[in-house]
């Protein structure tokens, strides 16, 4: 699975797993704070059952190939887009990858954001699939927020979070996009105040929530379908989606979960 994210810290125990590549460029100046975030995220995808165990989703654990386009809490969406075009342009051999950065503002209700339109040819060109994380709100901010972009992306997989009783999590903004996608797609475990999601940062095991921590479990299951068991991209992400639907209609504001939560199992998903 390849991740784009903030940098990743190499002396963790799993890191004989993960291909590290700074795309920063030297003149930035680093600290410690810069590879929290994305070290996280790949602890997730590398070995996230380990440490969360009601999670154990059965895909086993995943290769990473990690690509650190970000640091901390500031960046350019523009210099991580043209980044991306040449991490997928030369990593063919990967077909789902995993994006969990966003924009602090609100998506146009009007047009798709220039991000996400990138993204989308991006994924159309090279036959691939993001995995995007449905952005946040801060603890502050009580009123609904819309999503941020990028993950207004259509062609993109788009996951916000549920608590562990499956409602909405606090921190979810919502969709729609453009008023009729139906946008985030799924929803999942993200962690929240009473069962945070246990993730492996440069200093140790911390607990931590956000939609950030949810899309890495998704990229797991789709990588299961598509390099595990064969399946087109197009087919994997039905997949997903469908097993998130049920038979039942939706009794949960499907702008906040999408079209339901995913499963935990992918023997669920499959079957």
């Amino acid at each position: 699975i390849g991740v784009i994210d903030t940098l990743f810290d190499e002396r963790v125990y799993f890191s004989e797993w993960v291909e590290f590549r700074n795309m920063l460029s030297e003149d930035i100046p680093l600290s410690s704070k810069d590879y929290e975030h994305g070290t996280a995220v790949s602890s997730i995808i590398v070995d996230g059952p380990s440490s969360n165990p009601h999670l154990d989703d059965g895909c086993g654990r995943f290769r990473v190939r990690h690509f650190g386009v970000a640091s901390g809490n500031q960046f350019s969406s523009f210099a991580i887009l043209r980044s991306i075009n040449e991490i997928i342009a030369a990593n063919k051999d990967i077909k789902v990858w995993n994006l969990s950065l966003g924009s602090k503002l609100e998506i146009n209700p009007n047009f798709i954001s220039p991000e996400a339109a990138i993204l989308d040819r991006i994924q159309y060109e090279n036959d691939v699939i993001f995995v995007i994380a449905g952005t946040n709100k801060l603890s502050s901010e009580t009123k609904p927020k819309a999503i941020g972009a990028p993950a207004d992306s259509i062609n993109s997989l788009i996951v916000n979070a549920v608590d562990h009783e499956r409602r909405p999590a606090k921190y979810s903004r919502k969709g729609p996009v453009l008023s009729f996608f139906t946008k985030p797609d799924v929803s999942y475990y993200g962690g929240d105040e009473k069962e945070p999601m246990r993730v492996c940062t440069p200093v140790g095991e911390a607990f931590v929530k956000g939609t950030s921590f949810a899309a890495p479990w998704i990229a797991r299951k789709l990588s299961y379908l598509i390099d595990v068991l064969g399946l087109g991209r197009e087919v994997a992400k039905a997949l997903i989606i469908n097993s998130a639907t049920g038979w039942n209609k939706q009794v949960i504001d499907s702008s906040i979960i999408g079209h339901g939560v995913v499963p935990i199992n992918i023997e669920e998903v499959v079957k």
